[in-house]
């Protein structure tokens, strides 16, 4: 288990916990898959714009993948840069969580019946 959080000098009583809440529930996802991504990095943003620009286009979720980084508002602007209610901040990381761990499960199987 390889995790790295990026806080981004975030505040929010949810990410004091953060670091213990985030492995507990990776370890438990494990348990579902036969692999896992080699590393998974959540990075906290801070507003609208910053999201924009690290997604390449507007949408109004809470929370987007790409390649192993999680991109997750902070929970602060949930229920305002998103019609996502802040208290179901951990609901949408962990989904995203789960989300790579199918990627890098489909990927491999993908890539096992080429050969």
């Amino acid at each position: 288990m390889n995790i790295k959080i990026v806080e981004n000098e975030c505040r929010d009583k949810e990410i004091t916990i953060l670091d213990t809440r985030l492995p507990y529930f990776y370890a438990k996802v494990s348990e579902l898959f036969s692999l896992e991504p080699e590393e998974v990095e959540v990075v906290l943003v801070g507003d609208k714009k910053e999201f924009y620009t690290l997604r390449g286009e507007e949408t109004d979720e809470g929370a987007f993948c790409m390649k192993n980084t999680i991109y997750i508002y902070e929970p602060n602007q949930f229920g305002i840069a998103t019609s996502i209610a802040r208290e179901h901040f951990y609901e949408v990381l962990y989904q995203e969580l789960i989300y790579l761990f199918y990627k890098t499960n489909k990927f491999d199987v993908e890539e096992n019946s080429l050969n």
